[in-house]
Parts: C-alpha cells; structure tokens; sequence
C-alpha cells in the first residue's frame, strides 16, 4: 500500500469500460496509451485556494476521558493528516468513554470530520447530542482536506508513542474502512473508488526521509485495501520513464458531510453556532458530558501545547467531469474529484507544512504546482 504522499485518485468510468473519453496522450515507444481526457492545469481555470493547520500531536492523537469540575469531557483530536480516515474508529471509541456513566445528554465540540461521526455515533445510541461550533461542516478545516484514504499521514512520531499505539490504529482503520464502505453508491458517491497513478522520471530518487520520524503504520492493513503495480511500459499514457496504478479510496468531502450533518439532524441531533473562547466556556455548557473534537482548535480551546500545526495548502480548478482521475509527479497531486480538480504540493518529505500556522495562500506556490502537472499533458 502507498501512503498519503504517493497517492493518485483515478481515471473517469469511460476507461473502466473501455470507451475513448478524449484524445489519448503519446509518448515515444509507448504503442498503445490508455484513453484519457485531459487535465487542464492552468490558472485561468482557478476558482479558489484554501489553507489549513492539520492537528498533529507527536505522541498521536489524543483520544481519553478526564474528569473535570464535576463534568467528564472525552478528548477526540490530534489525527493529523489522517482526520476523514480514521474519523468513524476514534469516534466509535470516543463514543465508548462518554457512555461510561450511561449520561442522557452530551455535548460535542466541533463540527469538522471528528465531531460529526462522534455525535453521530452518539445520537444513534439514543443519547440526546447538541453540536456547538464556531464553523459549521463546510467552514470547517475538515472541508478543506485532500479527501483520501490516508490512515497513517502524519498519525505520530515514532519515539513519541507508546508500545500500544500501533494495534490501536489499526483497530481505528480497519473500523473506520469497513465505515466508509457503506456509503459506497450512496446519493452523492460520498465514498470511492478511482484508479490511480504515480508517475516517475528516470532521475528520481529515493524518498527523502525529513528531519522528523514519522510513523507509517500502512503495512499492516494492506490485506484490507487494493494494491499497486507497475504499469507496462507500452501502455504508460504520459511521458514519463516508468508508472504505477491501482485503486485508491477518496472521499468527496461536500457530499460526505452533508450526509453526515443530515443523518445527525433526522435522529435528532442538534447543531448550534456557537464560539467558545476557553476552557472555561466549554465546561460552562449544560451536558454532563463533553466530547472535545476541536481538532487544532483544541490548542487554545484546552491550552494543549502538544499540538503542532502542518500546514497544507489545496488550489482548487473548475470541475473536469470529463477527465475523472488524478496524477502524482515530483511531489505535486492533481486529483480530478467531483466538486473541483485539486491541485496540491506535498513536499520533498512529511516535514513540509510542519509547524508552520499560516493560513495565507500562496500564490507562487499555486503557479509552481500547476507548472510541474502541466507538461505532462503537452
């Protein structure tokens, strides 16, 4: 299995059928290129850039109970780049700890990917939930995410978790993926799966390592998840030295979280704007119970000075419903999803973004993103 940064999401149904969705691309010696639609990466097509501050804490994600002035609150964040992946095992979890004393009403803080499976979950035990958030669903960093399979991105540091960790995440994952798969073919395709690409140049080089030791946990669920192979060289449809394809999961986030929000609201959840500035105001609130899914939030909402942000910027095109796939080459992904073609540098290594709290787009790096996909369709 390939992890976040070797990902590409896949080629329209027409290839699947076998139909010609476009003019093939050529490359010398490859006799006999896959039919692909191409993808327009220039800027005039550019409807918007967002930036985001993954939650990243070294020792893993925070997922425990405490209690506090007379409330018990149960801590759900810190999953770094892996949020929409794990989201429904941590919830599941989550929702354990808060039922301990068998509470009738609980409160969920935040309405990102993390707070929305937890209430979910939650109200579904018949439980009553209230949401209260400062952004709602599709205000939240959670909307801003690449929306792939990504279960161990930026999950920890190796020397900073504990013996147990491990066989804990798997357990998240493989919870989380048997979830995600129930809503395949549901209403708005919220879950699927694509064909996917990565593509190599003969000077590539091994992988750079980065300064910091993140922990890949991948291997141990590749029985669950389809693979990758080499692509023959005949076949290769861009001009590159060699290529890798498979099938990749991806999340179409606007549609997932409207799901997520409806099915929360028709049991009977309630979802309220509401800013909390502190802890303070957050135990202030009236359930006995509190589920602090504040993602990077949690940083000043709980004073939790582990929390370090890795930034990552996404530069989103005008959909490409012809050309339903994606590319990864020299470090730049171009992921045709159904609300926008997303273009996005990861970097040389997991370093890039780390610490880094600005959410101020970056132009340049837009530009410089789209200059590097473009030539593989000229």
């Amino acid at each position: 299995m390939l992890n976040r940064r070797l990902f590409l999401a896949g080629t329209a149904g027409a290839i699947i059928s076998g139909c010609s969705a476009g003019p093939g691309l050529r490359h010398a010696g490859f006799a006999h290129p896959v039919p692909l639609a191409p993808l327009k990466f220039s800027a005039d097509r550019l409807m918007r850039i967002t930036v985001c501050s993954r939650p990243f804490r070294p020792a893993g994600p925070r997922l425990e109970a405490e209690a506090f002035d007379g409330k018990l609150v149960v801590h759900n964040y810190g999953q770094g780049g892996s949020g929409w992946s794990l989201s429904w095992g941590c919830a599941e979890e989550a929702t354990a700890l808060a039922l301990t004393d068998g509470p009738r009403e609980v409160a969920v803080i935040g309405a990102g990917v993390m707070g929305l499976t937890t209430a979910l979950r939650l109200v579904e035990t018949g439980v009553r939930v209230t949401i209260y958030a400062k952004e709602f669903p599709m205000e939240t960093r959670s909307s801003r995410a690449t929306g792939v399979w990504s279960p161990s991105s930026r999950i920890g540091l190796a020397d900073a978790v504990d013996r147990s960790f491990p066989d804990r995440w798997e357990r998240w994952a493989r919870f989380s993926l048997e979830a995600h798969q129930r809503y395949l073919g549901a209403i708005g395709d919220p879950v699927e799966f694509v064909p996917a690409y990565n593509l190599f140049d003969e000077s590539d080089r091994p992988h750079a390592s980065g300064k910091h030791d993140f922990l890949k946990l991948d291997s141990r669920i590749d029985d669950a998840v389809p693979g990758f192979s080499a692509v023959p060289p005949d076949t290769v449809p861009f001009p590159v030295a060699r290529a890798e394809s498979g099938l990749y999961m991806t999340f179409n986030v606007a549609s997932y979280a409207q799901r997520l929000t409806q099915d929360f609201l028709a049991h009977g959840g309630r979802m309220l704007r509401r800013e909390l500035p502190d802890r303070a105001a957050a135990l202030a609130l009236p359930e006995p119970v509190i589920v602090n899914c504040a993602g990077y939030g949690a940083k000043s909402l709980w004073q939790d000075d582990d929390l370090v942000p890795v930034r990552g910027q996404i530069n989103w095109l005008a959909p490409q419903p012809e050309a339903r796939y994606s590319v990864f080459y020299n470090n730049v992904v171009g992921l045709s999803r159904r609300d926008g073609v997303i273009v996005q540098y990861v970097g040389p290594d997991d370093d890039w973004g780390y610490g880094d709290d600005s959410e101020i787009a970056d132009r340049q790096e837009m530009l410089d993103a789209l200059a590097t996909l473009r030539p593989l369709f000229s």
